[in-house]
């Protein structure tokens, strides 16, 4: 009887242990996936187990990054997980990862991680799903809404173009016979684009035939691009920022030897633009203070907006304020930057210094200018100047 007893009680102590250690694990396993919905720990844990088909953060990247909008980014691609090899080595501790403070108790948290101190990811959660545990505890399920690749030397003050998905939009106009370049890479010939006109041509487009600009609406990128351009002559030309997610590349066509012999043929830039600089002074003889003499050295096209400029110069009563002067020198001349457009446009940039004394003092006028001729019906004219200043 005795001996029955203590079986029945071993039995029960038995049991007793076994419940304890399964409420235990169960308790624990708990604890452990409440003390992981931490977005940190959970952005921390996809960034550890990243790959191109891991059903997560590496997934998503894959198709909204390297093999995105903008077609192969492979160049992005392996600084990702070049940076990601350092999370498996000595360099660990260079990987920090903070909530935004902004979304901070939020159903969609933000985790931004940066690597070496500089900016390297910002991953945007959304929580699936919430279940209670133990009557206490609140455990999110989170999925990945958002994932983008910083650019590491941005500039913290720079606005980043987030669409409504939390992924980037950008607009980029680049001159007609340029290629975009997405952080060093051409964009795919597949990425639409659109035409629009160049400003820089407004006055010459009536006259000849003109690059366009082409225009890249580009969206839901998962990486922050460091935009520029290869130009004619296969020469990098870097974006300029207009507003946040707006760039445009400046019209930075290559000079060639040959535009340079053919402007040879056709005029001489630098008689032009002093001549022109003297008609804005007054200082050319003849009749209409100058103007048909301005007309016929300066090839200016009759009916062009250069041409109208000069005639309601010579016809306002400015010209005739303008103070007594002698014109002393006329310094740093230059004619550079030789392009042809077509058999029809070219194009030079003139500079020089006109120093004058003006009323016992000494002033200087600067003239930098873009001349652009134009040839219709095998005549060579000035179709348009478009000023410089400021642009160097």
């Amino acid at each position: 009887m005795k001996s029955k007893f203590w079986r029945i009680y071993l039995v029960y102590v038995v049991a007793i242990l076994a419940l304890l250690a399964a409420l235990h694990f169960y308790v624990k396993g708990i604890m452990v996936r409440y003390e992981n919905q931490d977005p940190v720990k959970y952005v921390g844990e996809l960034l550890q187990n990243a790959s191109e088909k891991d059903g997560s953060l590496g997934e998503f990247l894959e198709k909204n990054a390297f093999n995105g909008p903008a077609g192969a980014m492979n160049a992005t691609k392996d600084r990702f997980y070049g940076v990601l090899q350092s999370l498996k080595g000595n360099d660990a501790a260079q990987i920090e990862l903070t909530e935004d403070p902004a979304h901070i108790g939020s159903t969609d948290p933000v985790v931004n991680v940066t690597a070496g101190g500089k900016p390297f990811l910002r991953v945007g959660l959304h929580e699936a799903n919430k279940i209670t545990k133990l009557m206490i505890m609140t455990i999110s399920d989170w999925d990945i809404s958002s994932a983008v690749l910083l650019d590491p030397d941005r500039d913290a003050a720079t606005q980043l173009p987030f669409g409504e998905n939390g992924l980037l939009n950008y607009s980029v106009e680049i001159p007609e016979g340029f290629t975009l370049l997405l952080d060093g890479t051409p964009v795919s010939a597949d990425v639409n684009f659109a035409e629009a006109a160049l400003p820089e041509f407004e006055y010459v487009a009536p006259y000849a035939e003109v690059p366009a600009g082409l225009l890249y609406d580009l969206k839901g990128l998962a990486f922050e691009p460091k935009i520029s351009a290869l130009n004619n002559a296969g020469q990098e030309v870097a974006a300029v920022m207009t507003a946040p997610g707006v760039y445009s590349v400046p019209s930075n066509f290559a000079e060639t030897q040959e535009a340079m012999n053919r402007m040879a043929e056709i005029a001489d830039p630098l008689y032009i633009g002093e001549l022109w600089s003297q008609f804005m002074t007054d200082d050319v003889a003849g009749s209409y203070h100058g103007f048909y003499t301005v007309v016929r050295e300066c090839k200016l096209l009759e009916g062009s907006n250069l041409y109208d400029l000069a005639e309601r110069w010579a016809d306002s009563v400015d010209i005739t304020f303008v103070s007594n002067h002698v014109i002393t020198a006329w310094n740093k001349e230059s004619i550079s930057n030789y392009i042809q457009y077509s058999e029809d446009l070219l194009s030079c940039d003139v500079y020089f210094e006109k120093e004058m004394r003006v009323a016992g003092q000494q002033r200087v006028d600067v003239f930098d200018n873009r001349m652009y001729f134009v040839r219709i019906d095998g005549n060579w004219y000035l179709a348009d100047m478009l000023s410089l200043a400021g642009t160097h």
